[in-house]
């Protein structure tokens, strides 16, 4: 410390990394806010717009025949049946309606994260392409940043800073729902709080909003990496590259395959080379991970709240296939350094 305090200037070399990181961050941000900040809100509001139509149009029909909802098609209940019912409730029927209503609640969440998925694969695919073709990289390799600076800071950018924003978005989204479905129990007859808010497990909606952004950070590693040295590499249209190589590979193997030209599994390579390079990027696509490995197993027991929580992912962080896609992810980040660092554009 006696050191740092008689070498000031040892002081603002080592805040100066972090300061540079967090200016290249903030240009990202700012170069791409229509899609990692507005994306989100106007899918999560068009949705919340068909959840206000839907709401009002149940509304209507209720009014006109004194009903909430039909079982089987002959069994109706009045709004005024709601109170016995959840009185006379047993455990496990008020267990499932935990589990429906927290479902329905974190499903309303999905919407701007799934429109993010999209905006990170193409603001990826693009990040080091359109610097390059419209020279603004010749300004940036002009100031004193290093290409291994630039290049980490559009990773955190898609990795982290996009999903903290997506996760913002979707919670904004949720609480609109909520209050929507508040006004709609309200409006016919039933207290909100004691059908619905009372009947939240907010453990589960809190823990797997915090928890799938980590998760989704080393999931989506192989892609990043991929787009991003796609991106460094390619002279024209990186979208089809980065697409059409994995996808051309993949024909050629099983072309191979079904010619008995070479003994290799055309299965394995789709499964964990192609769809795993272009898919991660989208969230829920772990998923089929986990139904690969067994654990993912809808059953008659299944329920809305337990499929929606496995978006949280946590179960892949004992999958070999994540930490290996992740080094992966990381050694085509390295790549994508060394290729911006020497490609020359003429």
């Amino acid at each position: 410390m006696n050191t740092m305090i008689k070498n000031p200037s040892l002081v603002r070399s080592q805040s100066h990394k972090t300061h540079t990181l967090k200016l290249l961050l903030k240009r990202e941000f700012w170069e791409h806010k229509g899609g990692f900040f507005w994306a989100p809100l106007i899918s999560g509001g068009i949705f919340l717009l068909f959840q206000l139509i839907g709401g009002g149009a149940l509304h209507s029909v209720m009014q006109r025949d004194n009903k909430m909802i039909h079982i089987n098609g002959d069994t109706g209940f009045s709004k005024s049946d709601w109170a016995r019912e959840l009185a006379q409730a047993n455990a496990q029927e008020l267990s499932n309606l935990r589990d429906a209503l927290t479902g329905f609640t974190m499903m309303s969440a999905t919407w701007p994260i799934f429109v993010f998925g999209f905006v990170v694969f193409f603001y990826l695919v693009n990040a080091m392409f359109e610097e390059r073709k419209d020279k603004s990289v010749l300004f940036w390799k002009s100031l004193p940043v290093s290409d291994a600076e630039t290049v980490i800071s559009k990773v955190l950018t898609a990795l982290v800073v996009a999903p903290v924003i997506a996760g913002l978005a979707a919670i904004v989204v949720m609480l609109g729902s909520m209050l929507m479905f508040c006004g709609f129990l309200a409006l016919n007859g039933v207290n909100p709080f004691v059908l619905y808010l009372a009947n939240l497990d907010y453990v589960t909606i809190v823990g797997s909003m915090l928890l799938w952004i980590p998760v989704y950070a080393l999931w989506a590693l192989p892609t990043a990496g991929w787009l991003l040295m796609v991106s460094a590499w390619a002279k024209r249209v990186p979208f089809l590259w980065a697409v059409g190589i994995p996808l051309f590979v993949g024909v050629l193997i099983s072309w191979f395959n079904l010619l008995r030209i070479f003994n290799v599994s055309d299965s394995w390579y789709w499964k964990h080379i192609a769809v795993r390079t272009l898919t991660s990027a989208f969230p829920g696509s772990h998923v089929f991970e986990l139904a690969r490995t067994g654990n993912f197993t809808p059953n008659k027991d299944f329920n809305l709240r337990e499929a929606v929580l496995q978006t949280s992912g946590t179960d892949l962080l004992m999958n070999p296939s994540l930490w290996i896609g992740a080094v992966a992810g990381v050694a085509m980040i390295y790549v994508a350094i060394r290729l911006r660092r020497f490609r020359d554009e003429g």
